[in-house]
């Protein structure tokens, strides 16, 4: 009884831990908008390329990011070699950097032409000093606004927050003479990662940051101020209704025509100019405005998506190769057409992408000031500390609808913010728990074998 047990798991085991009689090179890939159908077609290229020698499968991921992390986790502290290529969101490299595959094994000095990605891109191609990822396409945001009703009331384009401020709350004023579901400036406040990509853009345009010298800084007075400032915009020029607002909530009120300015990632512009709409041909584009002029900056909170090889993959050259095919400047061009934005500069000098996408000269402008999210100093803590932020900014504005002092409600929750993230901060500078040497497998082994001992001896009385 002992022999056979032994070997029915041992055999068991075997197709668990050691499978690999499945060549096909398996790809993740998102399903939103056409994503999905350009990658395909993408990929078929470079099998016919290759002399159609590989087999390709496309996984297709969750529209959840924070579903698509968990996945990724879950594979990824498993080990599994399931998985060969994954289209990883801007934040997460720094998260599972240390189980990527270092590209630059794989190519040759100057196949990629670095220097022509956009700093804050390139930076994040890096963990310890290692390649881990190519931009598949990248995002910033922007900010929309109103060309015929700036024209209308003789108002020129903002470059401060202060200016733009003052002109959503005059305009909202006579607009809602005539129209009174009319707002100055909708934008995305609901408890989610969208609010951190919004906090992270705005403390940049005053001259704040999350992280400095390695510590939680966003009770600075300079982050003060720009929450302030948001909460002046959601109490004299906005709806409160933004608390509840994601990205599409907050383009379908600028698009029906019910607001002057919005906030948002680029993907927005052709659908809102799409025939038919209420805004179409109306709409200009602006980078994110300056909050503190001495020592902030127009900004952009930078975001996009890349392809990584795992390290625990079993054709990890041939993966690398596949991922060098989609992220070159070619399939950057390509994917432009369908407003995918270039992480390449000399792209944004290509006419026949302007001619598609005029508002990618206003879009390069954003991405070389864009500023990243934290997710570099807090790792696999970054969905941690990002919902700190987002849940901590949205019950700061909430309560301020209820307050008088803005600058106490600020202070109040930024100082509480702070305190949090430079928990988690020391909570990962603590000496880790020294984990076993032995891997799933040698544990299995350990338990297969003191099991089938113990059915040895009882077979012998």
């Amino acid at each position: 009884m002992g022999k056979f047990l032994k070997s029915a798991i041992v055999g068991i085991c075997s197709l668990i831990f050691f499978d690999t009689g499945c060549a096909t090179l398996k790809i993740t890939c998102r399903a939103k908008g056409v994503e999905l159908e350009l990658f395909q077609k993408a990929v078929d290229q470079w099998i016919k390329q290759t002399g159609n020698q590989h087999k390709v499968e496309i996984v297709t991921l969750p529209h959840s990011s924070n579903e698509c992390f968990a996945l990724y986790k879950q594979w990824l502290s498993a080990e599994s070699f399931d998985i060969d290529i994954l289209q990883m969101d801007f934040p997460w490299i720094g998260a599972f950097g240390d189980v990527l595959a270092d590209l630059k094994d794989f190519y040759k000095d100057g196949e990629i032409d670095e220097d022509d990605i956009f700093s804050t891109i390139k930076e994040n191609m890096y963990f310890n000093g290692k390649m881990v990822a190519l931009p598949a396409y990248t995002d910033c945001e922007v900010m929309y606004y109103r060309r015929d009703l700036l024209e209308k009331y003789n108002r020129s384009v903002p470059v401060s927050w202060q200016e733009l401020y003052e002109t959503a709350k005059f305009i909202q004023e006579e607009e809602r003479k005539t129209n009174n579901r009319f707002y100055g400036y909708v934008f995305q406040a609901k408890a989610f990662e969208m609010l951190t990509c919004n906090f992270v853009q705005l403390i940049d345009t005053f001259g704040g940051a999350v992280i400095k010298d390695g510590h939680a800084v966003v009770n600075s007075q300079e982050c003060v101020d720009a929450l302030v400032l948001l909460i002046s915009c959601l109490k004299n020029a906005s709806t409160r209704s933004v608390l509840n607002y994601s990205e599409e909530e907050a383009r379908g009120l600028f698009q029906a025509g019910n607001a002057l300015f919005m906030n948002s990632w680029p993907y927005a512009w052709s659908l809102m100019n799409a025939p038919g709409t209420a805004v179409s041909g109306k709409i200009g584009v602006m980078p994110i405005p300056t909050g503190n002029a001495a020592k902030g900056k127009s900004s952009g909170v930078i975001g996009g998506w890349f392809f990584a090889v795992s390290k625990y993959s079993k054709r990890a050259a041939i993966a690398a190769d596949l991922v060098k095919f989609l992220t070159d400047k070619v399939q950057h061009k390509i994917r432009a057409e369908f407003a995918y934005a270039p992480a390449y500069k000399s792209l944004y000098g290509d006419q026949e992408i302007l001619n598609k996408n005029s508002f990618f000269a206003v879009l390069s402008r954003s991405l070389e000031n864009a500023v990243a999210r934290p997710s570099s100093t807090f790792g696999k803590d970054y969905p941690r500390a990002s919902h700190e932020i987002f849940n901590l900014v949205n019950t700061a504005l909430t309560e301020s609808l209820e307050e008088v002092d803005d600058q106490k409600v600020a202070k109040k929750y930024l100082g509480r913010l702070n305190r949090k993230l430079n928990k988690i901060i020391d909570h990962q500078k603590r000496p880790k728990k020294q984990k076993s040497s032995e891997g799933i497998f040698q544990k299995f082994s350990n338990v297969l074998e003191s099991f089938t001992k113990s059915n040895d001896k009882s077979e012998t009385k």
